[in-house]
């Protein structure tokens, strides 16, 4: 997932087991140039959900093995993919909400335990509670795919 490669490449070029929140949005916004300091937070808060860093604190570290990831030299994060992940999670269970006439969070509340019971992401675990319930999911999939893919 590009989000795990943004994790991965912000602490191999920083040479740090840790970063505090300023001194990811800094880099991102400033230094790189690649995302506004709000879509910095979104991208640590979509990190947190998926489990690819973890808060200390004012610190945040990677939780995966940030070192085995390789980063290809022209590596550049593109925020489109940040609002893909969203868009394409509030589809899903926006769908499932209006067929089942249930409300979202409760749908989100059952989402999110299937994930974390499965170790999987969200966007993912949506996809298998749409299935479950019979849901036409069907156009989806190829936004799906695209975003497993990167």
């Amino acid at each position: 997932m590009s989000l795990e490669k943004l994790i991965a490449f912000l602490f191999q070029t920083s040479g740090k087991e840790k970063l505090t929140e300023k001194e990811i949005y800094m880099v991102l916004s400033f230094k790189l140039g690649w995302l506004t300091p709000a879509e910095g937070k979104k991208a640590i808060q979509k990190a947190l959900e998926k489990g690819l860093i973890k808060k200390e604190g004012d610190e945040i570290a990677p939780d995966f093995d940030y070192k085995s990831i390789d980063i290809p030299f022209e590596f550049k994060f593109d925020a489109k993919m940040l609002e893909m992940e969203e868009d394409l999670y509030a589809k899903i269970v926006g769908r499932i909400a209006k067929e089942r006439n249930v409300g979202k969070k409760k749908i989100e509340e059952e989402i999110k335990e299937f994930a974390e019971s499965q170790d999987v992401y969200r966007e993912i675990a949506a996809l298998v509670i749409a299935k479950k319930y019979g849901i036409e999911i069907d156009d989806l999939m190829e936004e799906a795919w695209k975003m497993v893919k990167k």
